[in-house]
């Protein structure tokens, strides 16, 4: 039987008893349907891929969006305002401001001056970071308290706004601290500062 005999050709009448042409294929796809079912999942691919993509830009997006913050003021009321465009910094907040700063800046202890200071240094300009990091490091203050396993309790007195400007602002802070230590030989001592 040859390759070829499965194929009719026009003119040749169909044996007796034969089906139809119309009643079966001359052949049969086997592969067809799932090259479309293929098709289709590199289209879904694409397309999830294309709304994976957009949703990690719109996140993006809203992480750099300044805060809102919420202010209440002297009569209870809250008020919601854009951070680019709030009203500008109150006096308590500026006081608030310099006892946080204040208090992970000088007030260290030797078990806990690492996580202070990070603190403190997120707290300041990128200018003064290291202008005070070379302080720090000039002055020996950790490596003082580390070796005598020192604390130090901060005592803020006074704090005032001496001078306010859109790009600056300057705070006069007086008070003092004690100094002392986990080890019972250390003598205390207390320095007032301004």
């Amino acid at each position: 039987m040859s390759i070829l005999s499965g194929l009719r050709r026009k003119n040749t009448p169909a044996p007796a008893g034969a089906p139809k042409e119309t009643d079966t294929p001359a052949y049969y796809e086997v592969w067809g349907g799932m090259e479309s079912a293929n098709r289709a999942l590199w289209a879904a691919l694409w397309f999830a891929s294309t709304v994976a993509l957009l949703a990690i830009i719109m996140v993006r997006a809203l992480m750099c969006r300044p805060p809102i913050v919420i202010r209440v003021d002297a009569a209870g009321q809250a008020l919601a305002a854009d951070a680019g465009r709030q009203p500008p910094v109150s006096e308590a907040e500026i006081k608030n401001f310099l006892m946080l700063f204040e208090k992970f800046f000088t007030e260290l202890n030797c078990y806990t001056h690492d996580a202070d200071l990070k603190i403190a240094f997120s707290m300041m300009a990128p200018e003064f970071q290291g202008k005070a990091n070379d302080i720090i490091k000039m002055s020996g203050v950790v490596e003082n308290i580390k070796a005598v396993e020192g604390k130090t309790v901060l005592t803020l007195t006074e704090m005032k706004v001496a001078k306010d400007t859109p790009r600056l602002l300057e705070c006069q802070v007086k008070g003092y601290r004690r100094i002392s230590s986990y080890k019972q030989d250390v003598p205390a001592s207390e320095v007032v500062f301004e």
